[in-house]
């Protein structure tokens, strides 16, 4: 594989990473519209004890994993529009930090893995000018730092986690996006590379 078509195979990872983390991409709402409001004011009130490093079990272990589907089933109903607005809360962020590394594999099966083949089939429908303008959103966050930040707070994921998410956005790239969508996402993909240079001292390299 030459070393553009590696910095496309890995930028996609992180491009997935970064917009579909914990609150992932859905480019079709339910019938029941889910807003991004809604689902902020439903984790606020969840107020789950923090589980990252001390997990517990029985029934409470119960009522946290009907809880965490229920909220997965909220953030499947988000359509692009909301997601993009859930990102800007952070809220999703603060309750996948309190989840067990159990919860967190599956709230990521409940949500990012399944939703990755969508991500890129939004790319693919929307219309040329709107998916460039979805390209040029994202140089710019990077140009501001904001992708940076964001991948610096990823990376501090388990990294069997983050493998399985860049895997999952990589496979969907590959299997989903069509030619067209690929071309619009390469100077992205390359400017994803570039911070990554600058996070690592390195680029991505040939994909292993």
């Amino acid at each position: 594989m030459n070393a553009k078509k590696a910095v496309i195979f890995k930028g996609l990872a992180m491009l997935a990473l970064v917009w579909a983390l914990v609150f992932a991409v859905r480019s079709f709402a339910s019938s029941k519209k889910i807003t991004a409001e809604r689902l902020d004011r439903e984790v606020r009130e969840l107020k789950l004890a923090d589980w990252s490093e001390n997990p517990g079990t029985g029934a409470e272990a119960k009522r946290r994993e009907e809880e965490i589907r229920r909220v997965a089933e909220m953030v499947n109903r988000l359509d692009f529009k909301e997601r993009q607005k859930n990102r800007e809360s952070r809220t999703g962020e603060q309750f996948f930090s309190k989840l067990s590394t159990k919860e967190k594999n599956l709230f990521i099966d409940l949500t990012i893995v399944e939703s990755m083949g969508r991500f890129m089939e939004a790319l693919d429908q929307m219309p040329e000018k709107q998916r460039k303008r979805f390209v040029e959103q994202g140089l710019k966050e990077i140009q501001e730092g904001r992708t940076e930040e964001e991948m610096r707070r990823a990376e501090e994921m388990d990294g069997d986690l983050l493998a399985k998410i860049s895997q999952e956005g990589m496979r969907a790239y590959f299997d989903k996006a069509s030619a067209d969508t690929k071309l619009d996402l390469a100077p992205l993909m390359q400017a994803m590379n570039e911070v990554m240079q600058g996070l690592r001292g390195n680029d991505f390299g040939e994909p292993r």
